[in-house]
Order: structure tokens, then C-alpha cells, then sequence
């Protein structure tokens, strides 16, 4: 005769969350500070060895910078800190609505690369303005080399957080390597015509990101 195996007795709430918090170790709380510096950390790390491979252009600072040099990289920082801001958010999760600052920064710099390609077009025949600098493709491999550092920061913060969706902080890492990986190779690069700047120092950004997205998540999962 087979004697009923026992019901062990119900445990009571306490008991559960003692029972499953009895091997979790205690860890330092990151703080969203320390997240900002490290990546500010790779882009200014990124920026002295591009600078030290291909020597800062000096244009900058005497006035020949045109324009469209400053307002491209202006929307790429402004990008950037969108990104950055956004990633640190996200490796400390919390209630609450996120932000679409980084959507909107880079709809913002999107118009650039279109206004570059229509002035393409629309240019007459045998102007070279408009064209100029186009074909100096290595600035955007250059690039996305130095966002290589800034990509490896952000990941670190990722690591150290508790990022709920993988997915959004790959766009976002790729996101801010790829623009602030420009700026930092960007202030090496004497081409400033809107065709260039506004084409091929643009493009490290949604290549990143694409790279980002399938790259980041895999490494940053808990």
C-alpha cells in the first residue's frame, strides 16, 4: 500500500523572499554621473587619437571653418547628448514615460544629408562646389573608428547598469557612437563643404546605429 507523500506546508511571504534573496550579493549603485563621464571619457580619448594619427586642423580656430561645418557638428553633439542621455537612462531602469529627445536629434540631423543631396542635383553642369569632397569616403570609416571608443564606454555603462530593453539601448549606443565618433574625428578633417560634411561625416551615424542594434544587445543582456 503506497503511503501519500506529504504537502509541504505553504511558506509565507517572508519566508519566500528570504529564501530567494539568499545568494544575491550586494553591488555598488551606479550612479547616472559616473555613466556621463565614462562616455565623455571615450569621446575625449577618441578625439586626442584622432587627433594625434592625423593632426588637428588648425582652420578652426583662425576662422576658416565654414558654416556648415559648425551647424553639422553642432547637431551632431546636440545628437550625441540626446543619445548619451538617453542610454544612461536606460541602464537605471525606472517608472515613468521616456524620452524621444534622441528621435527627435536625429530627424534634426537627417535634413542635413537630404539638403546636401538636392543641392547635388540641382546643381548647374560643371560645378564643383556642390560636389566637393564627396569622394573622401575614408572620413566616415575614420569615424566610425573613433566611435569604436565611445561604443566600448557605452556598453561598459550598459554592463554595469540593469537595461530592460536591449533593443533601444543598441540604437542608442550606436547612435551616440556614431556622432560624437564624427566630432571627434571631424575637427581633424579640413573638408568642410556641405556635400562632405553634411554627407560622409554624417553617415557613421546610421551605420552605427544599425551596428549597434544588432551588435550591443547580446553583450549588455544580463
Amino acid at each position: 500500500m503506497n503511503t501519500p507523500t506529504p504537502t509541504p506546508a505553504p511558506r509565507s511571504r517572508a519566508e519566500l523572499i528570504a529564501s530567494l534573496s539568499e545568494e544575491i550579493t550586494p553591488v555598488r549603485r551606479v550612479k547616472p554621473s559616473q555613466g556621463y563621464a565614462l562616455i565623455a571619457l571615450g569621446s575625449v580619448v577618441a578625439a586626442v587619437i584622432s587627433v594625434v594619427l592625423h593632426r588637428l586642423w588648425m582652420g578652426i580656430f583662425a576662422g576658416e571653418a565654414s558654416s556648415y561645418f559648425w551647424i553639422i557638428n553642432g547637431l551632431l553633439l546636440v545628437l550625441g547628448i540626446a543619445s548619451t542621455a538617453g542610454l544612461v537612462a536606460g541602464s537605471l531602469p525606472r517608472v515613468g514615460a521616456r524620452g524621444n529627445a534622441p528621435a527627435w536629434s536625429a530627424a534634426m540631423l537627417a535634413v542635413v544629408p537630404v539638403a546636401a543631396l538636392l543641392g547635388i542635383a540641382t546643381a548647374a553642369p560643371g560645378d564643383t562646389h556642390a560636389t566637393s569632397g564627396l569622394m573622401f569616403w575614408k572620413c566616415a570609416l575614420y569615424a566610425l573608428c573613433a566611435g569604436l571608443l565611445v561604443a566600448g564606454s557605452a556598453i561598459a555603462v550598459l554592463r554595469r547598469g540593469a537595461p530592460v530593453s536591449l533593443e533601444r539601448s543598441g540604437w542608442l549606443t550606436g547612435l551616440a557612437a556614431g556622432s560624437l565618433g564624427s566630432i571627434a574625428y571631424g575637427i581633424t578633417c579640413p573638408l568642410d563643404s556641405l556635400a562632405h560634411v553634411g554627407i560622409i561625416h554624417v553617415l557613421p551615424v546610421p551605420i552605427a546605429a544599425v551596428i549597434g542594434r544588432f551588435v550591443v544587445p547580446p553583450l549588455i543582456r544580463w
